[in-house]
């Protein structure tokens, strides 16, 4: 029986055979930070004789998760504002929206004050 060893190295080191690109017409753009989630752009360039350009965006949590790629946006606009709709949306699913919808809290009692003698 005969053992095969492959030697591993990091992904960010482009070796030939088997290396990484982006999709052809793909291009990653900036993007923005709301309440402490951060989203980013990117760009989809499609067709040859009619050139199209769609949008996604990337969701990322305070923690650096992606948590969400919405796509398919005519412009960045709509990709920003989407994105910020969707933060609301997740973040609202977590804490309430005002404290009404806490309920209310009760006024604390007066204190009773002792009987005077004569």
């Amino acid at each position: 029986m005969a053992l095969w060893f492959s030697q591993t190295s990091r992904r960010s080191k482009e070796t030939g055979k088997f290396s990484t690109r982006p999709r052809p017409g793909t291009q990653k753009t900036s993007g923005a930070e709301y309440r402490d989630w951060s989203y980013h752009f990117i760009s989809h360039r499609t067709g040859t004789s009619v050139r199209r350009t769609t949008y996604s965006v990337a969701i990322v949590d305070p923690y650096q998760n992606r948590v969400a790629y919405l796509r398919d946006f005519p412009n960045v606009e709509k990709a920003a504002t989407a994105a910020r709709e969707w933060i609301d949306h997740k973040l609202s699913l977590i804490w309430p929206k005002t404290l009404a919808d806490l309920g209310t809290i009760p006024a604390v009692p007066a204190p009773e004050m002792p009987a005077q003698e004569k």
